[in-house]
């Protein structure tokens, strides 16, 4: 059986069996330096994922690795699939993938591990099928996803001049400033930016440094501005103390870091503790990313999809599900990041065009690797 006439219909029988498993480690380099909370960088790692069936067929999967963020490096997420999980994954059928994601679950820990093999599994499925991921999602006629685009500055000229020239120039439906100052000069961003991108979805992310009082007196500030949203302003000494302030906040408080699970999302969903989630699929991959937009669109709270910093390759995953469920559509989407390196690995078609990407029909997510980027790229 060739890649080509590897087609099922719904109810055929799998014959199709993993044979590889491949990690790829890269360190991709960025158009010019980017300043985070606690550092700036010039290049950032990633781990790519390969699953590759006994007819030739992979499935791929992307993860950036900051171990500030995250305490995994890309070494430790590459030996933990090396490790852990490729021997569970071999032999195995790609499409019996919900026994996979049980049996790999048996595995304590190893977040971005498990989530890249759930995507590859879908883009593997996708593949199988010879369908878009988005079309075995169930979505339908497809429409170019609205992106948003998050600036990064050490001064608030600089943030809001990012701003203005992405939305202008680049067409970014979405403007996400860091308030990190911990002064009036975070109001002073939110006024800025909105006056510089008035046509832009604008919110704020205070990376959990505000104390409650400083959020309270000066970020609360930000609603002058039409502000869709306010990300983790503090960090919470308990879940009943989130909920006072989210009832306090004149807008949304979005969950990020404490939203990193369902069981998480569910908890903060029934203590009122958030007005809104952002979901990453480095923590949540496609499946249980589709159980948790169910449990918030159940309890009518919005989920954005949050940005893991990811290159092409990782961006189109992210476009096919957001183009299937239409409860994601009201909000732009936080992938940029490709914006911001100066080169990656994929190959195949990336259309994006003022501000937008649009998924197409290839099968699974339509992405490929270049093999001299990594030859380039890899450590």
């Amino acid at each position: 059986m060739t890649m080509t006439e590897t087609k099922l219909t719904p109810d055929a029988k799998s014959d199709l069996t993993i044979a590889t498993v491949e990690t790829i480690r890269l360190k991709l380099p960025y158009k010019r330096p980017v300043s985070f909370a606690a550092q700036t960088e010039s290049t950032s790692h990633y781990v790519i994922l390969r699953i590759v069936l006994s007819d030739g067929t992979e499935g791929i999967a992307e993860s950036v690795c900051r171990p500030g963020h995250t305490g995994e490096d890309a070494v430790t997420v590459a030996y933990q699939l090396e490790t852990f999980f490729k021997p569970l994954l071999i032999g195995a059928d790609p499409l019996g993938h919900l026994a996979l994601l049980a049996k790999i679950g048996k595995v304590r820990e190893c977040r971005a591990a498990k989530m890249l093999i759930d995507v590859a599994l879908w883009d593997l499925r996708g593949k199988a099928f010879g369908q878009p991921v988005w079309r075995l999602l169930g979505g339908t006629d497809p429409k170019p996803v609205p992106l948003t685009w998050i600036a990064h500055g050490n001064t608030r000229e600089a943030m809001v001049e990012e701003a203005k020239r992405m939305a202008e120039e680049r067409g970014y439906r979405g403007i996400k400033l860091k308030t990190w100052k911990r002064s009036m000069e975070d109001h002073r961003d939110g006024r800025g930016s909105a006056q510089a991108s008035a046509q832009a979805v604008l919110y704020v992310d205070g990376n959990g440094i505000y104390t409650e009082t400083e959020t309270r007196t000066i970020l609360v500030h930000v609603k002058d501005y039409n502000v869709a949203f306010m990300e983790e302003p503090c960090k919470f000494t308990d879940i009943s103390r989130q909920a006072a302030m989210a009832a306090f906040l004149p807008v949304a408080l979005l969950g990020d870091q404490c939203c990193e699970s369902l069981t998480q999302v569910h908890s903060h969903i029934r203590a009122s503790s958030v007005g809104a989630v952002s979901m990453k699929l480095r923590r949540t991959g496609i499946t249980e990313s589709l159980k948790l937009i169910a449990l918030c669109e159940a309890a009518g709270l919005p989920v954005v999809i949050g940005t893991d910093s990811e290159s092409r390759v990782g961006a189109l995953v992210r476009m096919h599900l957001r183009a299937a469920i239409p409860s994601l559509a009201p909000w732009p989407t936080e992938t940029h990041f490709f914006d911001k390196l100066g080169d990656d690995t994929f190959a195949g078609d990336f259309h994006f065009a003022d501000g937008t990407i649009m998924p197409t029909d290839a099968p699974g997510f339509g992405a490929a690797l270049d093999r001299r980027k990594i030859e380039r790229y890899a450590f």
